[in-house]
């Protein structure tokens, strides 16, 4: 209900703003626009084993609104509909709960059958305003703390992974940021997320300068019982680009321990055409309960969560990437498992076939020992294909 009143409003205003005659001042401004996207994979289930094939249709369509310069309205809405058996599988509840894993339950599901799936979701839909440097957002949000490419221990809300099929798609909370520039070129960040209770919501600051040329911030608060705190730093060396995180997490209960986690990395376009990154990671967040030695279930390293779990510690990530010519890039990463030992390989070929119309075929390889971090991990297989309107 909240969401259909914000867009009824929306569609109100534009509306009114389309009335106003040619001599009229216009100071709502806004845009449409959007993307379709079909994605097709193939894999084995984690937890069968079976073959599955599936063709993901995603529909996201965007509207931007402005207000002079001190109110801004944004919003991207899903339609996503999927063919093929995955959907029989519980991989796909899995990914199905961490859509639904949201404060705010703005997932409607149209269709459900054996062999197709339709559901329309909200990917962003936030209210920011504007006072000079000073800026509110509300709503569902990406909060992007953290630089590393791989692992981003900062990035404390819903953190990416290197597993991740879709590269641009990253996960948004419903909170409300508060961004404040003080004296001294210094930058303070304030969230609130609101979650099922008081214990289950989480509060955090970042207070951010620029060094030289450097990037670097300090971030601590309230993880529901955890408490959290951390620094991070970006920036460039002789042509190179260097970046560094950690945060300590210390547990409110004693079902868990605390959790040291760090990166290092380095990343350096040799030419126009040769780019390089590597990272190194280290990780003390094993999933609740694990025992070392034990089979673990697996869906414990994949379930929402806005901390990095892996069964490992130690992880060396390395990529690069070259630019056959303007239009075709092909590029490999590869994340290794020091301890296991195992290794996860992601090449990729990416072609800009119009101005707005993308193509990319890729896979995810593993290979691993009994003890290693991608044991069991199905090989899986991409075609993308996408445009933007």
């Amino acid at each position: 209900m909240k969401l259909y009143f914000l867009v009824l409003l929306i569609l109100t205003t534009a509306t009114c703003v389309q009335s106003q005659t040619p001599n009229e001042a216009k100071p709502f401004k806004y845009r449409f626009g959007g993307f379709y996207r079909n994605l097709l994979t193939s894999s084995h289930s984690y937890f069968t084993g079976d073959a599955y094939g599936d063709d993901l249709n995603r529909l996201r369509l965007n509207f931007d609104g402005a207000w002079r310069s001190s109110v801004q309205v944004h919003v991207e809405y899903d339609n996503e509909v999927h063919f093929g058996n995955l959907i029989t599988e519980p991989d796909f509840d899995l990914v199905r709960q961490r859509q639904a894993a949201s404060y705010l339950d703005l997932l409607h599901v149209v269709i459900d059958e054996k062999h197709a799936y339709w559901d329309t979701s909200l990917y962003r839909g936030t209210i920011a305003f504007r006072h000079g440097s000073n800026e509110l957002i509300v709503g569902r949000e990406r909060i992007a703390w953290g630089t590393a490419h791989f692992w981003s221990p900062a990035d404390v809300f819903n953190p990416i992974s290197p597993l991740q099929v879709e590269e641009d798609e990253r996960e948004g909370v419903d909170a409300a940021l508060l961004k404040l520039s003080l004296p001294v070129k210094l930058r303070w960040s304030v969230v609130y997320a609101p979650q099922d209770g008081l214990d289950r919501s989480t509060e955090a600051a970042r207070l951010s300068t620029t060094m030289h040329n450097f990037d670097v911030s300090a971030l601590g608060g309230r993880f529901a019982k955890d408490w959290l705190a951390g620094a991070d730093f970006a920036g460039q060396w002789r042509g190179a680009g260097l970046r560094g995180e950690f945060t300590y997490t210390a547990r409110g209960t004693s079902a868990q321990s605390d959790a040291l986690r760090l990166t290092f990395g380095s990343d350096f376009a040799i030419n126009n055409k040769w780019y390089v990154i590597g990272e190194y990671f280290y990780n003390q967040g094993q999933p609740p309960g694990y025992v070392p030695g034990q089979p673990l279930n697996p869906s414990a390293l994949l379930q929402y969560s806005n901390e990095i779990y892996t069964i490992q510690r130690h992880f060396l990530s390395a990529g690069a990437r070259y630019s056959v010519t303007p239009l075709l890039n092909v590029q490999t990463y590869a994340v290794v498992d020091l301890a296991g030992p195992s290794v996860f390989f992601l090449p990729m070929a990416t072609y800009n076939l119009t101005t707005n119309t993308d193509l990319s075929v890729g896979g995810q390889l593993f290979a691993s020992s009994s003890t290693g971090e991608f044991n069991r991990v199905p090989n899986l297989f991409d075609l993308e294909f996408t445009v933007h309107f």
